[in-house]
């Protein structure tokens, strides 16, 4: 998980935008009467995030005074944000475009390719074009989520505009030795965090399947390592390849809750792992 900055977009001029390009006169004139509550309801988004209450906000079937449907709603999004040659594409590619490497920052391991309704527009029409609720993603986190809501705050998903919670480790990794050596990550949030923020985290684990896609990119690395210990081995014993994977894991010390970090921290803790476990490794 990554934090990213708020997009620097003015609703007004995304709406503005999206609504400039719809076709259909009494659609528009729907869209243009409904603009303020549409405006307001952004307002309303960005007070609540920053609160930690995204759970509070109403879902709603038109955006109301102006008798916009949901259907005018949702056809911003599709047909002026992210179509090609919609009136709105430069917002979305904008958004999409303002990551650290093109990374996914609701996994930190993906590419991302699209844009994630964090409140869906399925139930949240009035947020379709709120620059505040659309998130990059890559194609594996947006499948995972699909058109989830949360129902209470310990299911508010972590969102990378404003939730922070890089600065204490809650993931971490075993390393089970059953057979070949493979890492299981789990969720395990600090003891003295607040019961909703363990709840939070847990959530978004679960939901972005973090323990899948971490474990897959953990364990495809243990191939390449193992090479690595051994040339470590015959130059200097187990000392030195627990030098190595201490090193390793402090490269990564900056992102905590990666992968890589959790990885080299659970195999520089296993004594039997650095004496020789690590031959186990298949070749």
């Amino acid at each position: 998980m990554r934090t990213l900055p708020l997009p620097a977009i003015n609703p007004a001029d995304l709406l503005a935008a999206c609504v400039g390009g719809v076709g259909d006169g009494l659609a528009a004139a729907r869209l243009n009467s409904a603009t303020p509550t549409l405006l307001a309801t952004s307002v309303l988004f960005h007070a609540r995030a920053a609160a930690h209450t995204l759970d509070t906000i109403p879902r709603v079937a038109t955006a109301g005074a102006g008798g916009a449907t949901k259907a005018d709603l949702e056809g911003l999004y599709r047909d002026q944000m992210s179509k090609a040659r919609g009136a709105a594409r430069r917002y979305y590619d904008l958004i999409r475009n303002g990551t650290e490497h093109g990374k996914c920052p609701l996994c930190g391991v993906g590419m991302v390719r699209t844009l994630d309704h964090h409140l869906p527009k399925s139930q949240y029409p009035d947020l379709s074009v709120c620059p505040y609720n659309l998130v990059p993603a890559c194609d594996f986190c947006q499948a995972g989520k699909l058109a989830r809501f949360p129902a209470n705050p310990g299911e508010q998903t972590l969102h990378p505009y404003y939730d922070d919670y890089g600065a204490h480790q809650w993931i971490f990794a075993t390393l089970d030795v059953a057979g070949p050596p493979a890492l299981v990550f789990r969720a395990d949030p600090p003891p003295g965090w607040a019961p909703v923020d363990q709840q939070r985290v847990t959530r978004h684990f679960s939901l972005f399947r973090l323990g899948h896609v971490y474990t897959s990119n953990a364990n495809d690395d243990l191939g390449p390592l193992r090479s690595r210990l051994e040339q470590l081995d015959a130059a200097g014993g187990a000392a030195t390849i627990q030098a190595y994977l201490v090193d390793e894991r402090d490269r990564w010390a900056n992102r905590l809750n990666s992968w890589q970090h959790i990885a080299y921290q659970t195999l520089a803790a296993d004594a039997g792992f650095v004496n020789g476990g690590y031959l186990n490794i298949p070749v």
